[in-house]
């Protein structure tokens, strides 16, 4: 059972690292963190949600255990581009907003609802 887990694991980080074909343009504008030695100075000195909250709204409001957290910066500000993985088993995308004060904790935070990947 380890093994398959292990194996769904890699498979996922594998999927997460892909990009639409389409991407290029919303990349270039945008500056992201995989990386959590990079990202954590960045959400204590910017004052942005925890990786914990995320985690406490994805499974309280959501239904759903994170797989994946990369913090993004855009024009519009700072965001968490997540990989959910549902109750059910199914594998979504979902963005929010990194803010501590733009609906903390709430689906108001959502900037995009995960999509269905059967």
């Amino acid at each position: 059972m380890s093994r398959r887990l292990t194996l769904i694991a890699i498979l996922l980080a594998f999927a997460a690292s892909l990009t639409p074909a389409d991407a290029p343009t919303a990349a270039a504008s945008e500056r992201c963190y995989g990386d959590w030695s990079d990202a954590a100075p960045i959400v204590m000195r910017e004052h942005l949600r925890s990786a914990r909250d995320l985690q406490d709204m994805a499974r309280v409001e959501l239904g759903s255990d994170i797989v994946r957290i990369v913090l993004c910066k855009g024009s519009r500000g700072f965001v968490y581009r997540l990989v959910l993985r549902r109750l059910d088993g199914r594998i979504g995308p979902l963005t929010v907003s990194a803010a501590r004060d733009e609906g903390r904790g709430t689906a108001r935070a959502l900037v995009a609802e995960p999509r269905d990947n059967r």
